[in-house]
């Protein structure tokens, strides 16, 4: 065995102290090409060692140990949020979508993800997009890739949320002149931040960044222990769908013989009852949302240029309009907002003014929990010793070895959120033992499992939909009795 580098030595750990965000990064800032994704897109390196240059780029850029807000913040604001800024700073906020019909009608809410990156490359703003489609070796895993043709960004329109290291592809773009636009998660956009403070060159070569709402990624042994339970094979799948359809949609995948296999639960068909994409999603992060999904503060892109989501808010026609294909837009620079004003002066997307008060409460309860659970979590894992990201707020304890020098960052909450947060984070106990969670997850995705599932995590739906039943067949005992002249 080759000896390890005091770099790699570190991004070793990075990685066995679950830190790793599997954002790519590290890949993509090597100058020699060591480190690679691997195996669930982890970072790896084997045999390709001793072209190291113990550089410390790979540890330097990467977000999973330390990401500043406040200095990010005034860095790309000019100011730094306060405690109402719950979704970040921005200039503007719309709903909106994409005007090109077939595109709205494929995508998931507005197609706004897809629009964007394609009108800027159709108008020779940029030359390629990052995006992530289907891997062609394995249907369900996602595959980031530059798109640069109409084609490649409409095959990447729907969501995808197995985690996927986008960033690694800044290694493809080194040697080409840009300028790309990048879409990615908060992790990711966080790095990218990162990689043009360390690399100007590499940093200017992205004319946009578009960040996407997060709740977290999915473990991709999520998928593989689905097709398992159901005995599907994965050669007979041509793609999975993690939110298929219009909001919110359905897990489902298309065999090569062209038949949909809804999931879970493929034995209900899609005439049936089922759980949503998002009640169903909801439930499987309770057993496999990744270590640092559950340190992240961060589920609105906060240090994008323009962050996309679904308009989900109370007391509003948000659900109408997400059954009409809208998505929520935060104009978060005044180069996000100059983009968005030009695309819709051109006529590719439509805009309607969303008001910014309002903006709070949109998303709000997943924006809540993240924070949250990640304040929960880092003080648990503190009282442990263990290493916890730095936010940049203030300094806390560092990891005793001092491979990995990261710091707590959250203020302390009163007892009633410490309180709640605890409830919610102990939702999660099977995602971090799965010799108890996977035996639970098999029986819950079970036929007997379905009504301990509906009972737990969406028992309102059930309840709707069992009083649509009765209501039904209250109502065709009505006309037999009517028309049998009872």
């Amino acid at each position: 065995m080759q000896p390890m580098t005091n770099s790699l030595g570190r991004l070793r750990d990075i990685i066995a102290h679950k830190l790793c965000h599997r954002c790519g990064s590290c890949a993509g800032i090597c100058p020699t090409g060591v480190i690679r994704p691997g195996r669930d897109y982890y970072p790896e390196w084997e045999g390709r060692e001793k072209s190291c240059t113990d550089c410390d780029l790979c540890v330097r850029v990467c977000p999973g140990i330390e990401f500043s807000f406040p200095g990010n913040a005034q860095r790309i604001f000019g100011r730094t949020p306060t405690a109402a800024d719950t979704h970040g700073l921005f200039l503007k906020a719309y709903i909106g979508y994409a005007t090109d019909t077939a595109l709205r009608e494929g995508a998931t809410s507005g197609g706004l993800g897809t629009q964007i990156p394609l009108w800027m490359i159709g108008s020779g703003k940029a030359r390629g997009a990052f995006a992530v489609v289907v891997d062609e070796a394995c249907p369900w895993r996602p595959k980031a890739i530059i798109a640069r043709t109409s084609e490649q960004l409409f095959a990447a329109r729907l969501s995808k949320y197995p985690a996927c290291p986008v960033n690694h592809l800044f290694a493809d773009i080194k040697n080409e002149t840009g300028p790309f636009v990048f879409t990615g998660l908060p992790c990711h956009i966080h790095s990218v931040r990162k990689i043009a403070s360390l690399n100007r060159a590499l940093g200017d070569k992205i004319a946009l960044t578009v960040g996407l709402f997060c709740h977290s990624c999915l473990e991709h042994q999520a998928i593989r222990d689905i097709f398992e339970i159901y005995g599907i094979d994965e050669k007979t799948i041509d793609r999975v769908e993690y939110r298929g359809g219009k909001l919110p949609g359905y897990i489902r995948a298309l065999t090569k013989r062209g038949e949909w296999v809804y999931l879970p639960y493929p034995h209900l068909g899609p005439d049936k009852y089922r759980p949503n994409a998002k009640e169903c999603l909801t439930f499987f992060f309770k057993f496999y949302s990744p270590p640092r999904c559950r340190l992240c503060i961060d589920a609105s892109a906060e240090y994008a240029d323009i962050t996309i989501g679904d308009p989900w808010y109370k007391g509003w026609e948000a659900d109408e309009k997400l059954r009409q294909g809208y998505s929520l837009i935060i104009a978060r620079t005044e180069r996000g907002l100059r983009a968005l004003e030009e695309a819709q002066a051109a006529g590719v997307i439509a805009l309607e003014p969303f008001p910014a008060d309002r903006i709070s409460l949109s998303q709000v309860a997943m924006v809540r929990h993240k924070k949250m659970r990640a304040e929960h979590n880092i003080t648990r894992r503190m009282r442990k010793g263990l290493p916890v990201p730095s936010y940049g707020f203030y300094p806390g304890a560092s990891i005793s070895d001092n491979k990995v020098v990261a710091h707590a960052s959250v203020c302390a909450p009163s007892l009633a959120v410490r309180l709640r947060a605890a409830l919610h984070c102990a939702t999660y106990f099977a995602a971090d033992r799965p010799r108890l969670g996977t035996p639970l997850f098999r029986f819950l995705l079970s036929r007997p499992g379905r009504y301990v599932v509906g009972a737990l995590f969406f028992p309102r739906r059930v309840l709707q939909a069992l009083w649509e039943k009765l209501k039904h067949r209250a109502g065709r005992q009505r006309y037999f009795m009517k028309n049998s002249g009872v």
